[in-house]
């Protein structure tokens, strides 16, 4: 299955990013990025379900986290 990462810029922003998303339904899971995906300085970030991805990016947005871009795996 198909679990994009939406990358943050630390492991607090990432574990806030779970709580947040959990609230609203959305199983997400923090994890650390390697060298090459961590390019723009994000160390860290959430994979979510692919079906769920734009509701978890509408769901970060209004709530003000600071996530940076979607990486497919």
């Amino acid at each position: 299955m198909k679990r994009p990462i939406i990358t943050l810029p630390s492991m607090t922003f990432a574990q806030k990013a779970r709580t947040v998303l959990a609230a609203s339904g959305i199983t997400a899971l923090p994890v650390r990025l390697t060298a090459e995906e961590s390019a723009e300085g994000c160390a860290w970030g959430v994979a979510v379900e692919d079906g769920q991805l734009e509701t978890a990016l509408h769901v970060l947005n209004t709530s003000d986290l600071p996530f940076r871009r979607v990486i497919n795996k």
